[in-house]
């Protein structure tokens, strides 16, 4: 019988996903219930590791792996630390936010891949992204920075897009009025130049 993997396992289960392709201990981790206090102790690898993994199983065009990741990091993120620090801020730090855009881009081409055509492994998908961006985006105020300025004008551009499914879209404009609703006053000058006006 396996054993049942605990929340410090966290590296480990990524570990295993990218080396032996096998996703069944990251999958028993979501089972898991995450108090705010503990603290998953991760690598300074992890964050490379993490970014491997998500660009391999996209451009595999495995939907359910890449959200399986996605929930996995998007739950346990708050409570990651490396060398003692605060996981998340620091993955920020060392460009969280261009990787996630680089994820975002490679989703857009699966999204389009599928045409106009309903498809709830692809829109889960993006629902899950668009989760962990949130987690991101409530961290600091250089996380809603980056998020702001990284993903707000290619949201508007997935949102216009006719190539892409309503629900796709619906769910892209939901996630972008939650960011919208929270934004402070002086980050919404990013959404004043023409380019955003233009895509608005």
């Amino acid at each position: 019988m396996p054993i049942r993997p605990d929340l410090q396992q966290l590296e480990k289960c990524i570990d295993d996903a990218l080396r032996k392709n096998d996703f069944k201990p990251l999958k028993t981790l979501l089972q898991i219930d995450i108090c705010e206090d503990v603290k998953i102790k991760c690598s300074k690898q992890f964050f490379h590791k993490l970014d491997d993994l998500v660009c391999r199983e996209l451009n595999k065009k495995d939907i359910q792996a890449v959200s399986t990741i996605l929930v996995s990091f998007g739950r346990c993120g708050k409570n990651i630390t490396i060398l003692g620090q605060a996981g998340l801020i620091n993955m920020i730090k060392q460009g969280l936010v261009q990787k996630m855009v680089a994820w975002f881009e490679k989703s857009k081409k699966i999204i389009l891949s599928r045409g106009n055509s309903k498809d709830e492994a692809v829109i889960n998908m993006i629902e899950d992204l668009f989760d962990l961006l949130m987690v991101i985006y409530d961290i600091n105020d250089e996380g809603k920075r980056q998020v702001v300025e990284s993903f707000v004008p290619r949201i508007c551009v997935l949102v216009i897009d006719a190539r892409v499914n309503i629900c796709i879209q619906q769910e892209t404009l939901k996630k972008m009025n939650a960011m919208l609703d929270k934004m402070p006053q002086e980050a919404r000058k990013i959404l004043s130049n023409q380019e955003m006006l233009i895509l608005m």
